[in-house]
């Protein structure tokens, strides 16, 4: 009997840990030809001067926030890019493509299946990356909405 439970538990073991969550690789972390933790002069570089600019100083450092149209919004942390927002008619593409009205089917074609679906959106951690990903909001089978970076 204990060598039947110990199969079991060590088959559903192996089970789980074959279980594949779509972890994203650090480089393909870009949304808006931007790539996670790239300074704000590239920013710059390619899209200009923003419609918003403000800065600020936090006990955790100096957070910058730039927001383009009101499409793009981009957030720095000591002078590297945490995170980027895609809404409303934003052409703002992932490395992958995956842009604003792009159905599940392509989504999941280019990054597997999400580590984890609330409502409704559709989350993918970056590898080695605690909290850090993109996070993808669907509605009626199509992304409204892309985060990249820092997922808080």
């Amino acid at each position: 009997m204990k060598k039947v439970v110990l199969t079991i538990m060590t088959g559903a073991l192996l089970l789980a840990g074959s279980t594949c969550f779509a972890t994203v690789p650090a480089d393909q972390l870009e949304l808006g030809g931007i790539q996670y933790g790239a300074p704000i002069s590239a920013v710059e570089s390619k899209y200009g001067t923003p419609r918003k600019y403000e800065r600020e100083r936090e006990s955790y450092g100096e957070k910058v926030e730039m927001k383009y149209g009101n499409t793009l919004e981009f957030e720095f942390l000591d002078g590297k890019l945490v995170k980027v927002k895609a809404d409303d008619y934003s052409d703002a593409k992932t490395k992958a493509g995956i842009g604003l009205g792009s159905d599940v089917a392509a989504l999941k074609q280019a990054y597997g299946e999400p580590d984890f679906i609330s409502e409704e959106d559709f989350v993918y951690y970056a590898a080695g990356q605690q909290g850090i990903g993109f996070k993808f909001e669907v509605k009626f089978g199509k992304v409204t909405e892309i985060k990249c970076g820092a997922l808080h």
